[in-house]
């Protein structure tokens, strides 16, 4: 008598490394996630850093300058310069302002538009 032979059946031990195994993958793919999406914020993160210290030594930059040239402008000798390029004199000293020359007339055509022109302005 030929015996027959039953299918195996599937052992425990496979069926555990299969949940295992897609437990790893699970928690595998969760810590992907987890890494993965805040990747792309901390590399524009890292961007502004670098383009904000740029900013922050041009400002810094400019600050030193200004600052010199508020230490220039606190002097006697500059704050009499400014004075007088304002128009200021000192007591018994006389202050003269030339004036621009006067501006030439324009010669308008004497057709129209122009007719009456300059009568209207005063300039014949």
């Amino acid at each position: 008598m030929a015996r027959r032979r039953r299918p195996p059946e599937p052992s425990r031990f496979t069926r555990s490394h299969l949940l295992i195994g897609v437990a790893l993958s699970v928690i595998l793919v969760g810590v992907l996630f987890a890494v993965a999406m805040p990747v792309p914020t901390w590399l524009k993160q890292r961007r502004d850093t670098a383009r904000l210290e740029a900013e922050l030594a041009e400002v810094q930059s400019e600050r030193a300058g200004i600052t010199a040239e508020l230490e220039r402008l606190g002097t006697d000798s500059e704050i009499e310069a400014q004075a007088r390029r304002n128009g200021y004199v000192r007591p018994g000293e006389e202050a003269y302002n030339i004036l621009p020359s006067p501006v030439d007339p324009v010669g308008l055509p004497d057709t129209w538009p122009f007719t009456g022109v300059e009568a209207a302005l005063g300039v014949r």
